[in-house]
Order: structure tokens, then sequence, then C-alpha cells
């Protein structure tokens, strides 16, 4: 099973045509995107899938809950994004580009993330349901955290310091709550990430073909 899931995954990863940010330009098109900028999400992925036939939740096995701020907390990375954006600090893109990423980026990571649940079935922790695998809290809070790196990593590597750590808090309480095993949020962490970098490789694309077909000339009849 875990085997399978890697494949379909690592497919999933690469099923994109990829293209690099060049400096400067708002969602650019110039360069192939490199491949090594999915290492870190396939490493998680790939971990969880490899973990998902031996559930773990060391050290919390023998935790209930402990707090409901998991519940707040994956949306930090966006709520600092809009702070950022209400005291005057400009991100890499445009604000309608950045609108844009951030929708897309999420219909990617719930699409993935919910299509693995129906699939995979696989049992809480506190026996809840069946849909535990890959954690939504924390793919959640992965692509608010990507998303914020995206946007101000030109600003200060603490802001995307900031947004990783409220997304790993996130995935920890997680775990810690018996609601998900480390498997689920590895998953969900490297589907988070996947999908911003899948975002930002389609986007251009999809951008370029709209704005071609708004030029074309009406026919007149």
């Amino acid at each position: 099973m875990a085997h399978h899931i890697r494949i379909i995954l690592l497919l999933w990863l690469t099923s994109f045509p990829l293209f690099a940010q060049t400096a400067g330009d708002s969602i650019p098109t110039a360069r192939r995107f490199p491949l090594k900028s999915f290492i870190v999400p396939a490493t998680f992925i790939g971990g969880g899938a490899a973990l998902l036939g031996h559930p773990t939740r060391a050290p919390f096995d023998q935790t209930g809950p402990i707090s409901s701020a998991d519940e707040y907390l994956r949306f930090g990375p966006y709520g600092l994004r809009v702070a950022l954006q209400i005291a005057g600090i400009k991100p890499a893109i445009r604000l309608g580009d950045e609108i844009a990423v951030t929708v897309l980026s999420n219909v990617v990571m719930a699409g993935a993330t919910e299509s693995l649940k129906r699939t995979i079935h696989s049992t809480r922790p506190d026996g809840s349901d069946r849909r535990s695998f890959p954690s939504g809290h924390a793919a959640v809070a992965f692509t608010g955290a990507e998303l914020l790196h995206q946007a101000y990593k030109h600003k200060s590597p603490w802001i995307s310091v900031a947004g990783y750590a409220m997304a790993t808090a996130t995935a920890v309480l997680r775990v810690a709550n018996n609601q998900h095993h480390w498997a689920d949020v590895l998953a969900g962490a490297g589907i988070g990430i996947a999908s911003v970098k899948i975002t930002y490789a389609v986007y251009p694309v999809i951008k370029r073909k709209l704005q071609c077909r708004h030029r074309q000339p009406l026919n007149n009849t």
C-alpha cells in the first residue's frame, strides 16, 4: 500500500510543466523550475507514506488532547500575510497574482488531500473516523507557510521561519491531540508545500492563456 501511494504522489508531483521565478517579475515564466525545489516536499510525502503501515505517535502515544490551538494556528501564516500587507510591507508579487496563487494552491492542496483521505481510509488514533491520512490541518498550515515564504522571502528569512514555525506547531499538536499519526502530518506538510510550488509552476501558463483569449478580437457576424 505504502509503495503504491509513493508512486501516485510522485506522479502528482511531476505531472506539471515547471517554470522558475526570476527576480523582479510577478509570476515569471522564463526558466525551467529546478526539480531540487521538490526534494523537501517529496521527502515529507515519501516519509509519510513509508510510515503509513507503521503508525506511531511517540512520544505522545499515552497522551490525550492537550490543546485546541491547532484549530486556529493552521491559519497563522495566512494571518501573518494579511498583517504584513496592512503594515505596508509589499510581497514579491502583485496583489492580484497573490490572491490567485493562494486560491489555486489551496484548490490543489484540498483536491490531493481529500482524494487520498477517500482512497486510503486510514483510521485516526482516537478511532473517530477513517480519514486520518493525510492531515488536512497540516496541509493547510504548510500551504500557508510556503505561500508566505514565496511572497516575502525577499524581505527577511525570519518571516519564512515564523510561518513554518506555526505550521510545524500545528502538525505537532495534531499528533499530540490524538488526531493524527506522524505519517499523516508528514504527508500533509509535503502536500501543502508541493501544492504551492506546483501552482507557481502552472499559474503563468494559465494567466498567459487567459490574457491571450481576452486580447483576441471578437468576430462580428
